[in-house]
Formats: C-alpha cells, sequence, structure tokens
C-alpha cells in the first residue's frame, strides 16, 4: 500500500487550499496525494466574500465592488462598503492556480472516487488504497445531515452570466439582496454582481428546505432577470448549487489521524453559507500547527459556541416560516447598516453591538428561538 504524509480527500477550495499552504509553509520534502473524483477544469462555481484588505489568493479575485444594495418591495440602500470590498474568485482561475503551483515531484494527484476512509487513514478508493500519516477529508455527504436531528436549510440558487445588448449594470455596486422578488412564504432574492456595464452574473436564491425543479428555478430566474428590465441577452455561462445551512454539530477530528475539513468540519458560517474566506483562516491556523508539533484541530478560529448559537437561532425562525427573509433580514439591514453586519458575521462584535443587532429581530420569536436552541 502506498504511503503518504499528508491525504487530502477533495479537491474543493478547502482540499486545495490546505495543500497549497503545506507546500508554501511545511517541509517541502512530505509527500502529499490529492484524491477527487472529478478534473477541475471547469468554470463550475464561484466564491463570494467581504473582507478587509487582502488574503492568501487575493491575485485571483477576478472583479471586487466597493457598495452593495439591498432592496425590499418598500426601500431600498446602496451602501459604500469600505473599509470592507465584496470580492469574487471564479472556481476555474483557482482550480488553473492550483494545478500550476503544486506541479510538484512530491505532490501527487489521483482522480479516483474515495470510498471509504477508516481512523488509522487507510483511504480507499474505487481502484487503489493509501494509508496517511494524517488525512484531511472535505468529501461531504449531504445525507449526513438528513439521519441528523439538526435543523437544516438549503441554500440554493441557480445563476447565469449574462451579456446585454445595451449597458444596464453599474459595475462598482453589487446587489447583495434584492427582497423584492415574491418570497413564496419563505426566504428568497436575487443577486446581482456586474464585471462589465453589460455582463454581469444575476442569481435566484432561496433559503429554504424544498429544492425546485430545473424548470423552476430556470422560470424563477427568468422573471428576475426581466425585473431588472433586460430584455435582450445572452447567456454566457450558468451556474447551480447547494449549499447546506445548518446546526449540525460537525465533528473536526474523527480520529488522532483523520480530520475533517470544508463543509464537513464545519466551515461554513450556518446562517449564510459563506466559507471560502472561513476557511483559509482556519487552514492557516491547521498549518501553523502542524509546524510548531500541535494537533491540526488546536484552537481554531470561528470555533465560538456564542456565534455558533446566533447562527442556529436564526436558522430556527427561518425554518418556523413566520417571517419571510424580507422580514427579517429587509429589517437587519436597514436598522444596522452593511458594515455592522459584516462585522456581526465576520464574528468581530461585542456584546453591546449583538445585543443591539437582535433589537432589530422579531424579538419575541427571535427570543422563544434562542432559549430553544440553548436548551438543545
Amino acid at each position: 500500500m502506498k504511503q503518504f504524509d499528508y491525504i487530502i480527500a477533495g479537491a474543493g477550495a478547502a482540499g486545495l487550499t490546505l495543500a497549497y499552504l503545506l507546500m508554501e509553509y511545511e517541509d517541502r520534502e512530505k509527500s502529499i496525494l490529492i484524491i477527487d473524483k472529478d478534473s477541475k477544469s471547469t468554470n463550475d462555481r464561484t466564491w463570494s466574500f467581504w473582507e478587509k484588505g487582502s488574503n492568501l489568493l487575493e491575485h485571483l479575485v477576478y472583479k471586487s465592488w466597493s457598495k452593495a444594495t439591498v432592496n425590499t418591495n418598500s426601500w431600498s440602500q446602496t451602501y459604500e462598503l469600505a473599509p470592507y470590498t465584496y470580492k469574487m474568485i471564479r472556481g476555474i482561475d483557482f482550480y488553473e492556480f492550483m494545478k500550476q503551483e503544486l506541479n510538484t515531484s512530491n505532490l501527487y494527484w489521483v482522480q479516483d472516487e474515495v470510498l471509504e476512509i477508516t481512523d488509522a487513514g487507510q483511504v480507499t478508493t474505487t481502484n487503489d488504497a493509501y494509508q496517511g500519516k494524517l488525512v484531511f477529508d472535505s468529501t461531504f455527504d449531504p445525507k449526513l445531515l438528513q439521519a441528523s436531528n439538526a435543523n437544516t436549510i438549503l441554500q440554493h440558487f441557480k445563476g447565469k452570466v449574462i451579456r446585454t445588448e445595451k449597458d444596464c449594470f453599474q459595475v462598482d455596486t453589487a446587489t447583495y439582496m434584492d427582497f423584492s422578488v415574491d418570497q413564496e412564504g419563505d426566504c428568497r432574492f436575487g443577486y446581482v454582481l456586474p464585471f462589465k456595464p453589460n455582463e454581469a452574473l444575476v442569481e435566484y436564491t432561496l433559503f429554504n428546505k424544498h429544492l425546485l425543479s430545473d424548470s423552476e428555478y430556470e422560470h424563477r430566474l427568468d422573471a428576475y432577470i426581466k425585473q431588472l428590465r433586460i430584455k435582450n441577452y445572452e447567456v454566457i455561462e450558468e451556474e447551480y448549487g447547494i449549499i447546506p445551512m445548518t446546526d449540525h454539530k460537525f465533528l473536526l477530528r474523527k480520529s488522532d489521524k483523520v480530520f475533517n475539513i470544508g463543509i464537513k468540519g464545519g466551515f461554513a458560517k450556518a446562517s449564510t453559507g459563506y466559507s471560502f474566506l472561513r476557511a483559509q483562516q482556519i487552514l492557516e491556523r491547521v498549518v501553523k500547527n502542524l509546524i510548531s508539533g500541535k494537533k491540526p484541530d488546536h484552537e481554531l478560529p470561528h470555533q465560538s459556541l456564542k456565534y455558533k448559537l446566533y447562527d442556529a437561532t436564526l436558522l430556527k425562525v427561518l425554518a418556523d416560516k413566520k417571517y419571510t427573509g424580507r422580514e427579517v433580514f429587509g429589517n437587519l439591514f436597514q436598522k444596522n447598516g452593511m458594515q455592522s453586519m459584516f462585522r456581526f458575521l465576520d464574528e468581530e462584535t461585542t456584546l453591546t453591538e449583538e445585543l443591539k443587532i437582535m433589537s432589530s429581530t422579531p424579538i419575541i420569536d427571535f427570543g422563544r428561538a434562542f432559549f430553544h436552541q440553548l436548551g438543545k
């Protein structure tokens, strides 16, 4: 059986970022194996996030925005984001960069499906088996959540990159959440990231428990594009995604040799589904721990029980469907502004700031949800 110092199961954002960090900062003589069933050769997704300053992969940012708009059917506000910037990285740019950077003699890629990972660090695939001194597993199976008693909402979306005949977009302004679309009893919004005056990614996004049919996604997205008063356009690319938003208690450490990363490790922010920048921050600490001889999961960021409780409270309120996303998120942004909400979602607020934000929600129902989650 082939032996490796590190085995990374899954070549998504978390897996490839970890491999890159290991090659940058760890002993370059150590062997690394990456296993994924996909070739990672298409632009299958985009990652968007806000931040102050720059990040590890800043040079891969395809487009950034200094302003962002939140709309409802009764008000609209465009916010200057400084000191934040909203950014987007395309999947294909990320994959191509990683393939180039990780093309070294002690790093191996295998295109295969992972069937089993034992606590002892043995990884079995369709065609072979490997042994790792440490294994990092990002092969998330959504069935894990179906078998759990966790409260799970799905963030699912259909998007199109469109090119219009006439200039339709303000290139410095992203539409972060447009709740002017019919909420249909839950949480639905439009999302627009302009690349050029006549080119943008336009998405229709839902937070609920039930997926739509292909034709339903198509119908609602086309209706939203029409709502933007865009008539003549061509479709350049399409994307579809499902991100679980859940209070499931993910395990970071499966055993002393096997550690979960990515969504499987609980890296995604439960109340938003954002994970790209959080994964970078967590994995940088993982590698620093390895360098200093500590366990990979020693004192990782974004593990605060307080913020996990806040996230679980929001999920409970959304799942109960007493309020639409327009009523919940509209109030939060209108009464607190974009910077305060970004600080809160980045888990950087003080208790005083948190109490102010909570007071801008339907306080009785959020309070009940909070104490319900506290007692779980």
